[in-house]
């Protein structure tokens, strides 16, 4: 018996990036594989015909289900348009595997969709990724795909350029229809699977070395856990790992320590740079395990320890390895953290900011609210030192806290004339 796969937008519909000029150009990509060979049919066809209801993360490190907001169906232009997909912040350059099994129906370079790969999944499905860095290496048309194979890697391009890297993925039913992906990315890979498909992706790649330094520094602390999973990890990780451990306990000063608070299962550059002062300061015997295993970028029961060692040493009370303001006026001493961006002379905004922009000056109200404590991630795209020209989710979220936090009202992440006049009075503190 022979499966029809179907076309997965009709004339009407258009890239979920797109405008109405690209719809012509994406009809005829996607009917154009009514004239698919008959060998790719066949593999098409041998696809399971159930559709995957739960489909794990596609992006490989950094982004956990926590991370992700619903933005599908979101307007766009104003309006005109609205989202078809579901936007996947994430690390420049990080991999994209396959969540299901597939088939390779195309890929190309669109103005709008940048780098683009369409698949054929369970069921009669399509899922779409775009604004991809590249394409990943051997993945073209036709070609069979397992769980975890390759895709390409998160960037910018097309009409996301200039703007924050992210996944852009969408699900096509059999019928045509747009689908809503956030309710079905219900699931992760295990650490296991994850270092499965990266050591298959680095056979693939033709710069493994530079790959894994960039994967190593930005997600060292879950290679350091797998680590302590008894993981074997590919050995350009493992390379990589030894080379950050050469840099990761230079001291920094007071001033490079986080404003906001830090504990257990906090993460990114804030973490690391509390680890390095500990790791500095050396407290005692847990200071010297903190050494020992790095600045990770993990606050772990390793940086609790050392933390209250410290506290301990300093006579702050409670000593309980809680990073917060006790800690943080004892270490600072009278130096003050700049809330001004650095590079930027102030935080004087000139437009109203919300959900959806993108700007210069969106990069510099995350930083501003990184600084301050209310921070739009603590690792990753958005998080101190990786803010990003995207208004999305995670910055909504965090101005959220600052209008609490001040008593705006109503606090709904609308950057407006008072949030902005209330950001422009901490500033000059």
């Amino acid at each position: 018996m022979f499966l029809i796969f179907s076309p997965i937008l009709s004339f009407a519909q258009v890239s979920s990036d797109g405008s109405n000029e690209a719809s012509t150009t994406r009809r005829e990509r996607i009917y154009g594989w009514r004239r698919q060979s008959s060998e790719v049919q066949q593999k098409i066809n041998a696809l399971p015909p159930e559709v995957v209801t739960s489909v794990p993360m596609p992006v490989l490190f950094g982004v956990t289900l926590k991370n992700i907001s619903p933005n599908f169906g979101d307007p766009r232009d104003g309006g005109a348009r609205t989202h078809e997909g579901e936007d996947i912040m994430a690390v420049k350059g990080t991999p994209i595997v396959s969540p299901t099994p597939a088939v390779v129906l195309r890929t190309g370079f669109g103005s709008t969709e940048g780098n683009y790969v369409y698949t054929a999944n369970s069921g009669g499905e399509t899922f779409v990724y775009m604004h991809l860095d590249r394409i990943g290496e051997g993945v073209t048309s036709g070609a069979s795909l397992e769980t975890g194979s390759l895709i390409g890697y998160v960037g910018n391009t097309g009409n996301a350029s200039g703007g924050a890297a992210h996944l852009h993925f969408e699900i096509h039913a059999s019928s045509r229809e747009a689908l809503d992906p956030f309710p079905r990315l219900t699931k992760e890979f295990t650490p296991e699977e994850k270092i499965n498909f990266l050591t298959k992706i680095l056979t693939q790649n033709t710069d493994p070395t530079t790959l894994s330094s960039l994967l190593v520094s930005n997600f060292r602390s879950t290679f350091v856990a797998d680590q302590n999973l008894n993981i074997t990890l590919p050995i350009q990780i493992t390379d990589a790992l030894n080379n950050v451990s050469t840099t990761a306990t230079k001291t920094v000063g007071a001033s490079s320590l986080p404003a906001g608070d830090l504990d257990l299962g906090s993460r990114g550059i804030l973490v690391t740079n509390l680890q390095k002062y500990l790791i500095s300061k050396s407290a005692g015997a847990e200071a010297v395990k903190l050494k020992e295993a790095g600045a990770t970028g993990y606050f772990g029961p390793l940086t609790q320890k050392a933390l209250a060692e410290f506290q301990l040493a300093m006579n702050i009370y409670p000593a309980d390895g809680y990073y917060g303001p006790k800690t943080r006026v004892i270490v600072a001493g009278s130096e003050v953290v700049n809330a001004t961006p650095t590079g930027e002379s102030s935080n004087v905004f000139t437009r109203n900011l919300f959900r959806g922009l993108v700007g210069e000056d969106v990069r510099v109200l995350q930083k501003f609210l990184n600084n301050n404590g209310f921070f739009v991630s603590v690792s990753g795209a958005g998080s101190m030192g990786s803010e990003t020209t995207y208004f999305g989710g995670a910055t909504e979220s965090a101005v959220i806290k600052f209008q609490v936090a001040k008593n705006i009202s109503p606090h709904l992440g609308y950057v407006g004339e008072i949030t902005r006049k209330q950001i422009e009075l901490v500033s000059e503190l």
